[in-house]
């Protein structure tokens, strides 16, 4: 499959426009970390397939739907949603930029990377090309591998949910969600967070991390993952996931009234900031 490289001095990525437009790989170039979880491309890509261990890889586009589920209008909707592992069009391929869709007959995803010194900026739009109106979930699927000399930080988040348990940041019960667990610890849990404002997530190392910065975007996802899930082949990640709703499936955000719902001929748009920051950063405890 053909490979596209986005790169400057500060940051380089790599994504596969046959495969979802996956980024692959985004590496700071002043470290030489690589952020997001490696690995081969799955071929198990079908209307069925389930995104386990194998697919978990890499910076992913999760639309209109993460967890699975049967939508009145949409039908059966898979695991992570119909965009990942299906053949993107690539719209502009520069040294600036990287601009890539998914066409089908009922909607057109755009996403527009553009990279600034140590700042790579995703654009989004999605248009309702049906005659009805769309409704749909969105969130932002980057996997990052993380180090236990990692810390989480939030900014802008609402009193954060898992398992419709409510909790202060960053004090879950008996743990402390702040901290990376080791791959031994058996843990895995998705919490949620309204984010009404201005909001950011990241991943602080005094040896330099990354932020996920948005604005307009009413949600957040925190997805961890030290060796908890699946349970015959369990992985070590973390993902910050800017997110449209604070649900795992498209049927469960319109029970709550977070779906959006894009009308006949319209487009949404919205953008999110993933920086690069730099070494001797203060470590939050």
């Amino acid at each position: 499959m053909m490979t596209l490289t986005l790169a400057n001095d500060r940051m380089s990525l790599t994504l596969v426009p046959e495969y979802g437009a996956r980024i692959t790989g985004l590496r700071d170039r002043l470290t030489g970390r690589q952020w997001l979880i490696p690995g081969d491309l799955s071929t198990d890509t079908g209307s069925d397939a389930i995104y386990g261990a194998d697919q978990a890889r890499g910076w992913d586009e999760c639309f209109p739907t993460v967890a699975p589920c049967k939508h009145p209008s949409w039908g059966i909707l898979r695991d992570h949603g119909v965009l990942w592992g299906t053949a993107w069009d690539v719209v502009e391929a520069s040294v600036d930029c990287i601009d890539t869709q998914y066409v089908s007959p009922d909607f057109r995803f755009v996403r527009r990377l553009s990279l600034h010194d140590a700042t790579l900026t995703a654009d989004y739009a999605v248009t309702n090309r049906a005659a009805a109106p769309l409704a749909y979930l969105w969130s932002q699927h980057c996997l990052l591998a993380v180090t236990p000399e990692d810390r989480i930080a939030l900014c802008g988040c609402d009193n954060l949910t898992a398992d419709e348990l409510p909790y202060d940041w960053p004090d879950y019960p008996r743990r402390d969600l702040s901290r990376i667990g080791t791959a031994s610890d058996g843990f895995a849990l998705k919490s949620y967070a309204m984010t009404p404002a201005v909001a950011s997530a990241e991943i602080v190392n005094p040896d330099g991390g990354i932020r996920f910065c948005w604005d307009g975007i009413p949600a957040f996802g925190l997805w961890q993952s030290f060796g908890g899930w699946p349970a015959d082949d369990p992985v070590h990640q973390v993902a910050l996931e800017p997110a449209t709703a604070a649900a795992d499936h498209l049927v469960a955000a319109e029970a709550i009234g977070q779906a959006k719902t894009v009308e006949p001929r319209a487009t949404h748009r919205w953008s999110v900031r993933v920086t690069l920051t730099a070494p001797n950063r203060r470590t939050q405890n």
